[in-house]
């Protein structure tokens, strides 16, 4: 019995370190919800459809779908990596980059006056994707929705920010890249609430 309990905890243990860090336990078992009646309509949770309000099913990605998600595990550690040589390589020169009100143009112009001064003053990042949801639009386009986090420390300054992407991409011999990717921060609380970004007293 001592034994069994053991092997139990030891496979508990087990399934809950593969699971990586701000990816959900349905995504690492690679499944998404769809509706059976509009299969474009997708999910990483359970819920219904925004269309027809039918209970939404599990099924397991395909994968293409599969190497989107993959994609976007590895944006994230080069992300928080700093490796902006490794972030060159995942998107296309001619990218566009909205992230609220701003905009960049190209990947030189986005490396070179966004980014990289950004990841250079960063301290102590934190930055990850959830609630991943590939779109194949065919063998070599497709776009991603997601939520984000984001906590970094730059000077005095204190970031602890989120709010949901969507990514454009396409597929070369190299594999996917980001023609396209749009922003936007959640709302800030009404006055008298806690700040997104806050700066040490």
């Amino acid at each position: 019995m001592k034994t069994f309990r053991t092997l139990a905890f030891a496979l508990i243990v087990a399934l809950l370190t593969t699971i990586p860090s701000g990816t959900s336990a349905r995504q690492a078992a690679a499944e998404l919800f769809t509706c059976s009646m509009h299969p474009h309509m997708l999910d990483t949770k359970p819920g219904t459809c925004s269309v027809c309000t039918m209970a939404l099913k599990a099924r397991a990605m395909t994968p293409a779908e599969k190497e989107l998600v993959d994609f976007l595990k590895a944006y994230d550690a080069a992300f928080v990596a700093k490796d902006l040589a490794k972030l060159a390589t995942m998107y296309t020169p001619e990218t566009i980059v909205y992230e609220g009100s701003g905009i960049n143009r190209g990947w030189k112009n986005y490396s070179e006056t966004h980014l990289g001064p950004e990841l250079k003053a960063f301290e102590n990042l934190e930055f990850a994707h959830t609630n991943v949801v590939p779109h194949v639009l065919g063998s070599d386009s497709a776009y991603v929705t997601a939520d984000y986090m984001i906590k970094a420390k730059t000077g005095e300054r204190l970031m602890d920010s989120g709010g949901i992407a969507t990514f454009v991409l396409s597929k070369d011999s190299n594999g996917w890249k980001i023609r396209h990717t749009s922003t936007a921060a959640r709302r800030r609380p009404a006055a008298g609430g806690l700040n997104q970004e806050q700066t040490r007293p």
